[in-house]
């Protein structure tokens, strides 16, 4: 309990008071806050996987559930907080007289978008979490984390043409399509997971 007291205090001084500090009015980017929008998935995987390792046969789908929101809403949670502290140390640090914020649009499709990303991820470490043990479904998921944040660092490396259209597809308006299409998404995968996650042991 201490151990997670202390990540979830570095993440949010790290990304809800330097980060925001530092960068300024480009905080504001699509990019960033869709990026800070996937931070959730980072505390509910692990969390997820930790909870229902070994546990094949909990007392009712009422059970599994509500042991799924927690974790969903913990989550989603820290990440809502981060954004909220980030966006209040920009102010406080560039106040002008009005309220910087971004556009209220933006800002709703990637909090939908990260709420259904962490169910997705949360329920797909639940299922994979009663076959394999915790540490396996970690390594699983910090590996694909760990290919998606390396995509992304080498991304200036790609060439010109896959640059531009990069660019082109990270727009504002860009990236509220996408939060919203990845939200339907997620919402589907989530779904499908349900099946095997409720199911109980010995059923077809």
């Amino acid at each position: 309990m201490a151990k997670q007291a202390l990540i979830i205090l570095f993440t949010v001084l790290a990304f809800g008071i330097l980060v925001p500090w530092y960068k300024g009015f480009t905080f504001l980017d699509p990019r960033m806050l869709a990026a800070y929008g996937l931070l959730a998935v980072l505390f509910v995987a692990p969390a997820s996987a930790e909870a229902f390792a070994g546990e094949r046969d909990l007392a009712s789908p009422r059970a599994i559930l509500g042991r799924l929101m927690v974790l969903i809403a913990f989550g989603w949670g820290i990440t809502v907080l981060v954004l909220l502290t980030a966006l209040a140390t920009l102010n406080l640090s560039y106040w002008h007289g009005t309220l910087i914020a971004p556009a209220v649009n933006l800002f709703a499709a990637i909090l939908v978008c990260s709420l259904l990303a962490c169910t997705a991820v949360g329920t797909l470490s639940a299922v994979l979490a009663r076959s394999l043990s915790a540490g396996a479904v970690k390594t699983i998921l910090r590996f694909s984390f760990l290919g998606i944040l390396l995509a992304f660092a080498f991304s200036s490396r790609l060439p010109d043409a896959w640059q531009i259209w990069l660019e082109e597809h990270t727009t504002r308006r860009a990236i509220i399509h996408l939060a919203w299409e990845g939200s339907i998404v997620c919402a589907v995968i989530a779904g499908l997971l349900m099946i095997p996650l409720l199911r109980k042991p010995g059923k077809a």
